[in-house]
C-alpha cells in the first residue's frame, strides 16, 4: 500500500514537473517570436517615417517648381517638423545624419521660399536625391 501511494505520489510530481518544463519551453519560444516581431515592428515604423518624409519632400518640389510657393512653404515645414521627429526618434544613424544635414538648410529653404525664389529647386533636389538614396540602401 504505501509503494503504491509512493508510486502514484512520484507519478504525480512527475506529471507537475513535466507540465512545468512544456510550458516553460512555449513560454521561451513565445517570447523569442515576441522579441522578433517587436524588432520587426521597429524597423517597419522606420521605413514608414522615411517614406513620410520622402513623400513630404516630394510634394514640397512639386509645388515649388509649379511656383505655388505657398504650398510648398506649408509642405516645407511640415517636411522639417519630420524631420526634427524622426532625428530625435531614430535608430538609424545613416537617417539622422542625413537628417541633420538637411536641417541645416531649414532656414535658407524657407527663406527661398517666402521669397519666391526659383533657386529654391536647386535647393530642394539634392535633399530629395539624398532621401532616395537612403531610401535604396
Amino acid at each position: 500500500m504505501r509503494l503504491k501511494l509512493a508510486v502514484w505520489v512520484g507519478l504525480l510530481f512527475a506529471g507537475f514537473v513535466f507540465g512545468y518544463l512544456l510550458q516553460y519551453a512555449a513560454l521561451h519560444r513565445v517570447q523569442g517570436e515576441l522579441t522578433a516581431s517587436t524588432s520587426q515592428l521597429a524597423s517597419c515604423r522606420e521605413g514608414e517615417q522615411s517614406s513620410r518624409l520622402r513623400d513630404t519632400a516630394t510634394m514640397m518640389y512639386l509645388e515649388a517648381g509649379q511656383k505655388n510657393y505657398g504650398k510648398a512653404a506649408e509642405y516645407s515645414r511640415r517636411f522639417f517638423d519630420q524631420a526634427q521627429q524622426t532625428v530625435s526618434s531614430t535608430n538609424d544613424a545613416v537617417l539622422r545624419g542625413l537628417l541633420v544635414d538637411t536641417l541645416a538648410t531649414r532656414d535658407q529653404i524657407t527663406s527661398s521660399l517666402a521669397k519666391g525664389d526659383d533657386a529654391v529647386l536647386s535647393q530642394l533636389q539634392p535633399v530629395l536625391l539624398k532621401l532616395e538614396q537612403e531610401a535604396a540602401h
